[in-house]
């Protein structure tokens, strides 16, 4: 990262402007999220090889671990009531065909510091960032200090896209698909997200694949077919989330008829929010669900998935192996906790306890017992400098706080991208910006 500076800054002191040019092209790109650039800074995010390979073997038993978790939490009724499904969720579960994959476009949230590794939480309603990763790859590789650098030091991109649109196409030969399919990316068009969902219909689209995004209000279901503006759907990747699906049934109707007629593939189907759920997390240390782990995939969840457990009133071992009075314990334990509501996304309802007066983190704990909700080891974040262009056009350096994020395609790690933020809450809804993820080798050449 010095390196890194070192060149940067001898670029801009002798008069290169591709410095200044570069947020241009990142808004031209698309690279915005609810009207604002997502990236404002000039380093991408460096992952050491060492790194990524230590990332790759955990998360290949992490997705294993997951799959028999899934499995076991199916086929107990005790357990499925633990997960916190709403009537509307488990109604829904029905709706889609069992697939090979119940999350086949996921995104993992971690925290690296150094060799230590943790797996913080899984979004399998929507792998939120794929479409802006390689625009931002594509961007970086070409700005010119990331080119002399490169000339020191081997650097490796991370793409992300055609993993995803691999891993769609085989989901959609997998529901019984022959042909070339005609995918829909749905959402509500207000969204935030909304110019991410042109880059990936784009990617889609370089690949031979007829995409195109549609709000789900759009969808009619007509003569046994789903259709967006008279053209026939057979995919429907789906960024919209299920919760929100519920709120407002009457409007999507088409949509859910059409996923009861199995007429339509959805990706990922509603089978996923069983992987959505903050509390699989606690499940994942639950005996009842571990006892199905191997003795490595066990290993991997111990050291790598941080302490995590419902939030009720029962005594359980805490973060030490000793038993706890867990409630008192919370209370007690404020500076080294997180609480987070077992359905909500963008960080909304998340309350860091070092953050927070007692005051407050008793509220919350109030909160938590009458809306589901787990408490999790809080594990603090890595942070580095970053440059970024101030507004006069200058250049200075600033300390963000990372939160690398992996990308999992049919539980296959095939992409990264990483948060960054001036607070400890790196999510976007709440400020934080993205930047792309480059592998260098360990060794210099």
């Amino acid at each position: 990262m010095d390196r890194y500076h070192d060149i940067l800054t001898s670029y801009v002191d002798r008069g290169g402007e591709d410095h200044l040019a570069l947020l241009d092209r990142m808004v031209k790109r698309g690279a915005v999220f609810g009207g604002r650039p997502i990236c404002t800074l000039l380093r991408p995010d460096f992952l050491l090889r060492s790194q990524h390979t230590l990332i790759a073997h955990a998360l290949r038993h992490f997705r294993n671990a997951v799959r028999k978790a899934k499995d076991v939490i199916q086929g107990n009724p005790e357990l499925l009531d633990a997960m916190g499904l709403t009537d509307g969720e488990r109604r829904l579960l029905d709706l889609c065909p069992e697939t090979r994959s119940l999350g086949v476009s996921t995104r993992l949230d971690m925290v690296l510091c150094g060799a230590d590794l943790q797996l913080m939480e899984l979004n399998a309603e929507g792998a939120f960032g794929v479409g802006y990763a390689d625009g931002l790859t594509d961007l970086f590789e070409a700005f010119q200090p990331m080119r002399e650098f490169s000339a020191e030091r081997q650097v490796t991109p991370v793409y992300s896209e055609g993993a995803l649109v691999g891993a769609i196409l085989d989901a959609w030969h997998d529901f019984g698909g022959t042909r070339l399919p005609r995918v829909a990316l749905v959402d509500w068009r207000e969204v935030a997200t909304r110019t991410e969902f042109d880059l990936i219909c784009e990617r889609f689209q370089r690949q031979g694949v007829p995409a195109r995004f549609v709000d789900p209000r759009e969808l009619e279901y007509r003569d046994g077919e789903l259709l967006a503006n008279g053209e026939v759907i057979d995919v429907v990747y789906r960024r919209v989330l299920t919760s929100e699906l519920l709120s407002r049934e009457d409007e999507v109707k088409p949509l859910l008829e059409a996923c009861r007629a199995r007429v339509a593939c959805v990706v990922n189907s509603f089978r996923a929010k069983l992987l959505d759920k903050k509390m699989l997390f606690a499940l994942l240390h639950d005996p009842r669900v571990d006892v199905a782990f191997s003795a490595e995939e066990r290993e991997v969840i111990a050291h790598h998935v941080p302490w995590t457990r419902k939030v009720e009133h029962t005594r359980t071992s805490g973060p030490e192996g000793a038993e706890v009075d867990l409630v008192p314990w919370i209370a007690e334990h404020r500076l080294d906790l997180v609480i987070k509501p077992n359905d909500e996304v963008g960080g909304r309802g998340v309350v860091i306890g070092a953050n927070v007066e007692p005051g407050v983190w008793e509220r919350a704990l109030e909160l938590a017992l009458v809306d589901p909700s787990v408490v999790q080891r809080r594990v603090p974040l890595a942070s580095a400098m970053f440059p970024e262009v101030g507004a006069a056009g200058e250049m200075y350096f600033s300390r963000r706080y990372l939160e690398p994020d992996a990308y999992l395609f049919r539980g296959e790690f095939k992409g990264l991208l990483t948060r960054l933020s001036s607070t400890t809450l790196c999510n976007v809804h709440a400020g934080a910006g993205t930047v792309p993820t480059f592998i260098i080798e360990d060794e210099p050449r």
